[in-house]
């Protein structure tokens, strides 16, 4: 019998009670003066022998994916420890059910006023996932390469010991010579192949790390000089207005904050930003442009 649990209350129910209990949608917890309504899609195998354990892994899986900032996110370290230390601190208000109440609102606001930027940050760090896994790949396909070419050479080269063991043979007894000078020069000949295919491997190996290097590094975007404009440097450097950094806190449209929660939209790299700056842009185009001093000129 598999018993199952869910994160609603971890009471354990056996399987086919699942099955017989929230085919139909969601119902309420059998187990007595526990009244938590249970989905039958959340139900799951119970992993760790400790329940509190479970239940601890999975409130630092939820509280991590809504405060999902990295240390590149802060100015400096000091600013990152703080942010971690005050998650660390939500988590173990939510386990020890130390004002739960109050920690899930604090959560629940949190999530509502940063959104936006948690699904950019948690796009960001799959690309850093899915480029890290491609790195993985690449680099043991490297590896495997090197080993393909070192055992070849190995079976060569012991192709070479048995038909230099045969030539020797045939010389100690076709020959007059000393069979020392011999046995020598035979050693000597295959120190020098030895010798030979250490640096031929060290340079086919040399060769590939510089394929690998060559072929994993992304160049960086070089950064322009001046602005970009298309009019021979007629451009206005200096802004009638200031965008500032917190635009989309400081004004609400709700056409366009609803797009902003639109995953196509941001995938293809469109941004809120943008739109209040052309917005912006648009309004304050041509206040400083005189058609008369223009013509003049």
């Amino acid at each position: 019998m598999t018993f199952l649990i869910n994160p609603e209350c971890y009471h354990k129910i056996c399987e086919s009670c699942v099955d017989r209990i929230f085919s139909l949608g969601p119902a309420p917890c059998p187990y007595p003066k526990c009244n938590k309504t249970l989905r039958k899609n959340r139900f799951k195998k119970q992993v760790f022998e400790d329940i509190k354990i479970e239940r601890e892994i999975d409130i630092r899986k939820r509280i991590q994916s809504i405060y999902n900032k990295t240390q590149e996110d802060f100015p400096s370290l000091q600013e990152y420890n703080q942010y971690l230390e005050e998650v660390e601190n939500i988590i173990f208000n939510l386990t020890e059910n130390i004002d739960a109440e109050e920690t899930e609102k604090k959560v629940a606001q949190y999530e509502a006023d940063h959104k936006i930027e948690i699904l950019e940050i948690a796009m960001r760090e799959s690309q850093k996932d899915a480029d890290s896994a491609k790195y993985q790949e690449a680099t043991e396909r490297l590896r495997q390469e090197k080993l393909k070419i070192q055992r070849q050479m190995e079976v060569e080269d012991l192709e070479f010991q048995q038909q230099q063991k045969a030539e020797l043979m045939e010389k100690l007894s076709a020959s007059d010579a000393n069979a020392e000078e011999i046995m020598q020069q035979q050693k000597s000949k295959q120190l020098k192949r030895s010798s030979l295919r250490k640096r031929q491997l060290q340079q086919i190996s040399n060769q590939l790390d510089k394929q690998f290097l060559s072929a994993s590094h992304t160049p960086e975007k070089a950064v322009p000089r001046t602005p970009f404009t298309p009019f021979c440097g007629d451009r206005d450097l200096h802004r009638l207005y200031d965008l500032g950094t917190d635009i989309a806190d400081a004004y609400y449209d709700p056409y366009v904050h609803k797009l902003a929660q639109n995953k196509e939209f941001l995938g293809g790299g469109w941004r809120l930003e943008s739109v209040f700056e052309r917005a912006l842009d648009e309004a304050f185009m041509g206040l400083r442009c005189f058609i008369s001093e223009e013509k003049a000129a």
